[in-house]
């Protein structure tokens, strides 16, 4: 039943996935923790706890300030300090929330009893919906949020990889042909934004209809709160996503939909694994079970 997995969840027993472009790795209820580890794409969303496996990845994305996602942010920044990292993370957030974090992190320091004479605040990037920008350490990845709808300002983001590919005209071009459109200054090349990576953070079911194109990306993680018909008013009053929010986006977008996987989290901590597994199980349209897979 729903209710039997009362007080089993454990925020530090992480759960790894394997996708095609990175592992996952982390944890993700409501109310307890989400952190969310891409190692391979030097990315991690969200610090609602902080264990060591965080410490060596440079970027992170704060979705919203809820503590079961934020708390832990400064954690992530003090213990590199403490293991000798070198390099200075950069700590992408909504860029609404920017002022309140500064806040947030120079209160704490004082707290810790950091003198103001030492205190230095970490590299904090305001991300702007719709703006894309270059990962500090990766400049093959580049960022685009996006916002979304909870109980707080919240934005979620595709990650894209961006390379340059040979224009179609010049395909079949021998190489000493390329040599001398290239000496010639002929532009032979385009630039292209492959989307790996969308992750929602929280927010209501109808985000996903006006986000359509996370659905494009090769890897979509995206929260499912809550699972049993009687609770679907219930995710709407708390600004979170029902799983038959998403089945209702699958069978909308259903041909258009070209995700290799899309990554269910943060659900209530009142369901149980077994709960979650059969539910998800029942309701998810056959095409896309094998897509659809709980992050428990």
């Amino acid at each position: 039943m729903a209710g039997e997995s009362k007080y089993i969840h454990n925020a530090l027993k992480q759960v790894h996935l394997e996708t095609s472009c990175t592992t996952v790795n982390g944890f993700s209820i409501s109310g307890l923790a989400t952190y969310l580890q891409f190692p391979e794409l030097d990315f991690v969303v969200d610090m609602g706890e902080c264990p060591l496996s965080a410490t060596s990845i440079n970027h992170v994305f704060l979705t919203h300030a809820h503590g079961d996602h934020a708390r832990c942010l400064m954690r992530h920044h003090s213990l590199r300090k403490m293991m000798g990292v070198e390099r200075d993370s950069v700590y992408y957030l909504p860029e609404m929330i920017v002022d309140g974090a500064k806040e947030w992190i120079r209160s704490e320091a004082m707290f810790e009893g950091v003198p103001e004479t030492k205190f230095r605040l970490p590299e904090i990037f305001a991300a702007e919906p719709g703006k894309m920008v270059s990962l500090k350490y990766r400049k093959d990845l580049t960022l685009k949020p996006f916002c979304v709808k909870h109980s707080v300002p919240t934005m979620g983001a595709t990650l894209f990889l961006h390379k340059r590919k040979l224009k179609e005209e010049f395909l079949g071009k021998t190489a000493s042909e390329i040599i001398e459109l290239r000496k010639n200054n002929v532009e032979i090349t385009r630039e292209v934004y492959e989307p790996l990576l969308s992750f929602t953070g929280d927010c209501l079911g109808e985000s996903l209809i006006q986000n359509q194109e996370i659905f494009k990306s090769r890897i979509l993680v995206t929260e499912c709160t809550f699972l049993d018909d009687e609770d679907e008013a219930m995710s709407r009053k708390k600004g979170h996503t029902h799983l038959q929010h998403i089945v209702d986006a699958l069978n909308k977008f259903d041909d258009d939909i070209t995700c290799e996987k899309i990554i269910l989290t943060h659900f209530s901590m009142k369901y149980s694994e077994r709960h979650i597994r059969e539910i998800i199980e029942k309701n998810v349209p056959e095409k896309f079970k094998e897509k659809v897979i709980p992050f428990i």
